[in-house]
């Protein structure tokens, strides 16, 4: 019986729309599934060390004679050893002792925890400094990037990785975009990996940062995060690509990962999640070919990069990631025929992703009110305003409209591209009903 519940329940997500869909999907993504996670240890914090920069450098192998260079809040130099770099990221101000902590505790769990990975993962390896992870710099040898608001202790993490750590499957850089064998590859194998993590009831929440409204992240209570399931309006999708947390090397940042345990009924949205991640970042690859050409033309209509995009290559990646990240979360590679239009996909992928219709946001009164003088005028001069510009403004009095896409789908509307989330939600769906069935119907 349950056998033909699934199946009548995937049927309905190869042939019906909208609602009906949506409820398919989220019935076969509340399948049981027992999945226990690891305990990774959250140690209290008492005693955070001072160090200084030379003595990382003499105790970790960092080369002294050059200036580390800065990559985000991270400081990064050589060390001695062959392909292989010395990290340290700071803090942000709104970061906890704990929440630094965690990235490191999980680097040591995964880097030792008697894990084997088939593919290419180089899991960072996490420092000590006087037996701490987490410890105090004292002297930032560099001047950080203006706007990079550092936690006022200065706390710090470091960790040993692979000199392919920085290097980003979608470049941010033109001359830096990898080769389409080469990027193909890499998108396949952390889909993979993210599957395989979540296999193991390990979660990465945050592959790419997505917001539904970034401007109202302060006083709403979700923050402005984006949530696949409601087909809200993504903000600034081409942006939330530029730094994905996943690259050459495998998976990155692992402070955002979470462990699952039981049967948690979270595991269809942040598997939907990921997949959503790999599909913006697939399709942001094509428009950082590049990257001069977006937003609206000189007489205010919405560029059109459609030509950047090969149809046929997007639609083989789509079907490629889903494909390898159902393979590392079932276990086994998806038979039978899917219930997905991979040509109608990518078809809406290109006319949605390459050209931006959407690029307005509305800084609104209340807004407006809850920013200081300077953080009102900061808030505009990072969107491109001049001063002589931001002089008109005048704070709360008006709704303003700022230009800062692309997004998809208009301020406060409905996503512009449904069929992807859609597909998102048959893709998550199928994960489950996979994973399920190998357990329970075997």
């Amino acid at each position: 019986m349950a056998a033909e519940a699934i199946c009548a329940l995937t049927n309905v997500l190869g042939t019906a729309p909208g609602h009906a869909h949506r409820a398919a999907a989220s019935a076969l993504g509340s399948l049981p599934i027992a999945i226990q996670g690891p305990k990774v240890r959250d140690e209290p914090i008492e005693d955070v060390p001072r160090v200084k920069w030379h003595e990382i450098l003499e105790e970790k192998g960092g080369r002294k004679c050059d200036l580390p260079a800065r990559i985000g809040r991270s400081l990064v130099v050589a060390t001695g050893e062959e392909n292989t770099l010395l990290v340290v990221k700071l803090a942000c101000t709104e970061h906890s002792l704990q929440y630094m902590y965690r990235e490191p505790a999980w680097m040591e769990h995964l880097y030792s925890g008697g894990y084997s990975f088939p593919v290419r993962f180089n899991i960072p390896m996490a420092i000590k400094m006087r037996g701490s992870y987490v410890f105090r710099l004292e002297d930032v040898p560099v001047r950080m990037s203006e706007g990079t608001a550092l936690h006022p202790e200065v706390y710090a993490i470091g960790f040993i990785v692979h000199k392919d750590y920085f290097v980003y499957p979608n470049g941010h850089r033109t001359q830096r975009l990898l080769a389409t064998e080469g990027f193909k590859e890499v998108m396949f194998r952390n889909a993979w990996l993210l599957g395989k993590l979540a296999s193991l009831g390990i979660v990465h929440s945050a592959p790419i940062p997505l917001f539904h409204n970034r401007v109202q992240s302060d006083r709403r209570a979700d923050h402005g995060l984006y949530e696949w399931p409601r087909r809200g309006r993504l903000d600034r999708w081409l942006h939330s690509c530029c730094y994905p947390n996943f690259g050459v090397t495998g998976i990155r940042d692992f402070e955002h990962l979470a462990a699952l345990n039981g049967f948690s009924r979270k595991l269809h949205y942040y598997i939907g999640t990921q997949i959503l991640s790999l599909l913006l970042v697939t399709g942001s690859y094509f428009r950082h070919k590049d990257r001069t050409r977006f937003g609206l033309d000189e007489e205010g209509n919405p560029v059109d990069a459609r030509d950047l995009f090969d149809k046929q290559f997007l639609e083989d990646l789509t079907e490629g990631i889903f494909r390898r990240y159902y393979h590392g979360f079932v276990g086994r590679e998806l038979s039978g025929e899917v219930p997905l239009d991979f040509d109608e996909l990518s078809s809406r992928m290109i006319e949605e992703m390459g050209v931006d219709r959407h690029m307005e946001e509305i800084l609104r009164v209340v807004d407006q009110e809850q920013m200081s003088d300077e953080g009102f005028t900061k808030f505009l001069g990072d969107r491109g305003y001049s001063e002589d510009q931001i002089r008109h403004f005048k704070k709360g009095v008006e709704d303003i409209t700022i230009h800062t896409g692309p997004h998809l789908g208009g301020f406060n509307e409905r996503i512009s591209l449904p069929e992807l989330i859609e597909s998102v939600e048959t893709m998550s769906a199928l994960c489950i009903v996979g994973r399920y069935s190998t357990s329970n119907l075997a």
